[in-house]
């Protein structure tokens, strides 16, 4: 593994947020712009991405050992709730950001930033275990994660636009969920379809990375210089998220996860930093989306480093 190959990676995505900084404060991507992307990325390139992650593999594995990848997947966001659970209280919060730091502890960048990440330190053998462990995030982002979100808002005395945090059954009829849901049953069926579905998907789906950053660089480009690094309770997040939670998701599961790829894959993933989704479900909401893209933004900066390294020390 090559550290400055990985860290050239990091510096491109993050190039792209400065990009969407800059458009925004040339008056070309606002606030209105954000919305509409939003909604684009959301309804449309993730479902893409999702699928595409599956129907575009040559050889999937056997039903055995995806189902033991999904568990390993599944399972680690026990740790994860759990962490999302303490690290608000540790570091005493107000009542209305409890939920947007719950999203951030439990949602890392599995897909936008994760996909050539993990390419990038472990190679292609390493996509489709970034596919499984994408699943349970698209998943439980768009069903946990928006509770998280809305509770916020509720916190806040803001209109989500919806009867309350409860989960209806209109929490899983957005294309986000039915598309992972989707994306499980082929998995496991072993269907092969056509190229030209999956390369279809595959390109709506590279829609998503540069849209998300262009909108957390647009979210950021409305907070002032001191706004966006004057708050410290973030870089104490930013040190957990980045470094304290990978290293707990190590010890725990090396006593009996044998596959050092899947080992390594669950070091990494959890390294990545806050999801991009995050300030899209703010927005998509009705939430203040300012302080998500702050962590978003902190965390990615952050990961420039920290990535690199414990891809070092794990990989």
């Amino acid at each position: 593994m090559d550290f400055f190959y990985v860290f050239g990676k990091m510096i491109q995505l993050f190039l792209i947020i400065i990009i969407g900084y800059l458009t925004c404060r040339c008056g070309v991507f606002g606030k209105e712009a954000r919305l509409h992307v939003t909604r684009l990325v959301l309804y449309v390139a993730i479902p893409g991405l999702t699928l595409s992650s599956v129907l575009t593999q040559d050889n999937l594995p056997g039903i055995t050992q995806i189902l033991g990848l999904l568990g390993v997947a599944f399972s680690s966001y026990v740790v994860l709730f759990a962490c999302a659970w303490i690290v608000p209280m540790l570091l005493r919060v107000e009542t209305a950001q409890v939920g947007i730091y719950r999203f951030m502890v439990a949602f890392a960048n599995v897909g936008f930033i994760g996909y050539p990440v993990t390419q990038a330190i472990f190679g292609d053998r390493a996509l489709f275990y970034t596919c499984v462990f994408n699943l349970p995030f698209n998943f439980l982002a768009f069903s946990v994660g928006v509770i998280f979100v809305q509770k916020s808002a509720a916190a806040g005395g803001q209109d989500t636009g919806m009867a309350g945090p409860a989960i209806t059954y209109k929490t899983f009829l957005t294309p986000c969920l039915i598309s992972s849901v989707l994306a499980i049953v082929i998995a496991l069926c072993g269907w092969k379809a056509p190229a030209i579905i999956g390369d279809t998907a595959a390109m709506l789906g590279n829609i998503t990375t540069p849209a998300a950053l262009l909108i957390i660089g647009s979210s950021l480009a409305e907070m002032r210089i001191r706004e966006m690094f004057g708050n410290w309770k973030i870089y104490l997040f930013a040190a957990f998220r980045l470094l304290i939670l990978p290293v707990i998701i190590y010890f725990i599961y090396r006593g009996f996860v044998t596959d050092e790829l899947l080992l390594g894959e669950c070091v990494i993933i959890s390294a990545m930093p806050v999801a991009t989704n995050g300030t899209m479900l703010c927005l998509q909401y009705n939430v203040d989306e300012k302080l998500m893209a702050q962590g978003t933004f902190i965390t990615t900066l952050a990961s420039l480093v920290t990535i690199p390294v414990l891809a070092v020390m794990f990989a």
